[in-house]
């Protein structure tokens, strides 16, 4: 019996202009009286989630900034906070790289952006966004390195940055254009573990969504693990199940099917 689901946001739950799925309150309140949890688990820091889930922030489980923030019911429950060393060395070699950094910290984001181009995807995702710079000299708290690459970043810029900081860091695609940087073992999959051994809820009771490689783990952790339509094709092949795409409602419709 499922009793605990977590959904990745973008390119799953939301659809390409960034909506939930019409029916969400409804299946979300069905899921309050029938005492199953749900997390919500992306890449998004939990300023940019909030306006989307303000009815329910009492109530859900955020894992954001896959993984290094998490926000359980009302409280903070962990965050996971990147020596200031290693946040200035990542930025200093995207820069030499060209790449455009994108800073999530304690008291906004903070990013290197140059273009109109570069403004406006990272628009799509985040608020309470500063531009500064000299992106090394910024000083807050960091949970996460988003870091992006106007034509593709799986190619070249992965490829360099986990070269050189995969040993110490996570690394992770997050996107066509998007790589994200963590300390090392935090990861979605890592957060909605702790979640069910607080819990008490086992691999065989959870269920998971998601689209692309930083979403891998998270499924890797739930029997009812489900790549979308969309997915990048390695998250085709960790998923136990696949469903329609993020623009056809699909994560509600395993919800309906295998909960009511």
């Amino acid at each position: 019996m499922i009793k605990l689901i977590a959904s990745d946001m973008d390119g799953t739950l939301l659809d390409d202009e960034k909506n939930l799925p019409p029916n969400f309150y409804n299946v979300i309140d069905k899921l309050f009286e029938k005492k199953i949890r749900f997390a919500v688990a992306s890449g998004r820091s939990f300023a940019a989630l909030k306006p989307l889930f303000n009815k329910y922030l009492d109530d859900l489980t955020f894992i954001c900034d896959n993984g290094a923030y998490i926000y359980d019911k009302g409280k903070l429950a962990y965050v996971s906070v990147i020596p200031k060393e290693t946040v200035r060395e990542i930025s200093a070699f995207c820069e030499e790289l060209g790449l455009t950094v994108l800073l999530c910290g304690k008291n906004g984001t903070w990013h290197n952006a140059k273009t109109n181009a570069q403004h406006e995807e990272i628009a799509k995702y985040y608020i309470n966004q500063n531009n500064i710079d000299n992106i090394c000299e910024c000083d807050d708290d960091i949970f996460k390195i988003a870091v992006f690459e106007e034509n593709g970043i799986e190619q070249d810029g992965y490829q360099k940055l986990s070269t050189r900081f995969g040993k110490d860091c996570t690394v992770q695609l997050s996107g066509f254009y998007w790589c994200d940087i963590m300390n090392k073992g935090i990861t979605k999959g890592e957060a909605l573990r702790t979640l069910q051994n607080r819990l008490g809820i086992r691999y065989e009771d959870t269920m998971a969504f998601g689209d692309f490689l930083n979403d891998k783990e998270l499924l890797e952790n739930a029997y009812y693990s489900f790549a979308m339509e969309n997915s990048h094709e390695e998250i085709k092949k960790t998923a136990n199940f696949t469903t329609g795409s993020n623009n056809d409602n699909s994560v509600m419709k395993e919800i309906e099917k295998y909960c009511f």
